[in-house]
């Protein structure tokens, strides 16, 4: 055999995913049932050259196709408490209340993960919470004006914890204003997840000025001088409408309204529209060198069998799939060119097919 047939053969050899629901057919390369069962490998003539059927020794590939499920999203809540003086109490009450609220996060049958970050002599979560694999503390003093800065400077501590898959929630807790501004801080931690995410805030609302309180920040006891938060949380409440987060007044005095609200907010199982789980084959393994994504429009036409690209930096801008773990698949991810398509498709389907020679880019 000549290096051009072993070469044209290993790059050739294999067909794309069946049709419809069930089982389908296809022509080795692709091409509609009932084409030519084999392709000369070699048509120039070469005494060395062969045809080569498919894998199935029949002429054509069978492959089982299911219409494919969005993966459940885990969820990711990181928070970060100003340890500055004058948070003693607004610290205990985040510390008192994020135990109940991973209990809750378990009973919807969420996989979550929690990060804190602040001062080890400011907060301490006791177990289950603080000694589960789920949490990451990150001792860090965090003045007063800095929550949202000290999130990106301690984000190289705690990015490699986060899923790439999951839906990120922050939760920033402070008496003062941010030094950041709200868009400088959404397009930097953008920029460092690769996505979306949404920020709750628990800081003061404007109110208005007085003599005693120029700032307008909200006020926790009468007297005089009156307490209360130092400054409004401007930039933080701004930071959570853009993300469509929720506000929290720090100046309120039971938290335990505030923690069933945010759980019911962040314990929620939403489907992943561009990620899809592999479905387990009869029988064996997942083969991953087997696996196909076929895409039919709302619109009606035959499939479409999109590519693998190997992974997300194989996209590049345009169409295709590629795994979550190449090596142990569980879970088909979209481009996100082909994501846009088939999320605007609300009539659209998405199947996976098993037993097919994947078609590579």
């Amino acid at each position: 055999m000549t290096k051009r047939a072993v070469f044209l053969f290993v790059v050739l050899m294999g067909c794309s995913a069946g049709k419809g629901e069930n089982e389908g057919t296809t022509g080795p390369l692709g091409g509609d049932a009932g084409a030519d069962s084999a392709f000369a490998l070699d048509s120039g003539g070469d005494p060395d050259g062969f045809t080569v059927g498919d894998d199935s020794g029949t002429g054509t590939c069978a492959a089982k196709s299911f219409a494919a499920e969005p993966s459940i999203a885990p969820v990711d809540l990181i928070w970060v408490v100003d340890s500055s003086g004058s948070m003693d109490n607004e610290a205990k009450r985040v510390q008192d209340n994020l135990n109940a609220f991973s209990t809750e996060m378990g009973k919807v049958g969420i996989d979550y993960r929690v990060v804190m970050i602040t001062s080890s002599s400011f907060v301490k979560v006791p177990p289950p919470l603080g000694s589960s694999p789920n949490y990451k503390f990150i001792d860090r003093m965090v003045n007063s004006n800095e929550p949202l800065q000290v999130l990106l400077d301690e984000f190289p501590k705690y990015g490699s914890f986060l899923r790439p898959l999951a839906i990120t929630h922050f939760v920033g807790v402070t008496d003062d204003e941010s030094n950041l501004k709200a868009e400088a801080f959404y397009t930097a931690m953008q920029m460092k997840l690769g996505h979306h995410f949404t920020f709750h805030a628990i800081a003061s609302e404007q109110v208005a000025p007085t003599f005693t309180n120029p700032e307008g920040a909200c006020q926790t006891t009468s007297g005089f001088p009156p307490e209360g938060a130092a400054a409004p949380g401007i930039q933080y409440y701004k930071l959570a409408d853009a993300t469509k987060g929720l506000k929290f007044s720090i100046c309120t005095s039971d938290w335990t309204g505030l923690f069933a609200t945010l759980t019911k907010t962040v314990a929620v199982k939403a489907k992943i529209p561009c990620a899809f789980t592999i479905p387990a084959p009869a029988s064996g393994e997942i083969d991953p060198t087997k696996v196909n994504v076929n895409y039919t429009k709302g619109s009606g036409g035959a499939p479409e069998t999109l590519v693998y690209v190997g992974s997300k930096d194989g996209c590049a801008g345009g169409p295709g799939w590629y795994y979550d773990d190449p090596m142990k698949p569980t879970t088909v991810l979209l481009c996100p060119a082909t994501c846009t398509t088939v999320s605007a498709d609300l009539k659209g389907r998405v199947d996976i097919a098993l037993g097919c020679a994947t078609k590579i880019k």
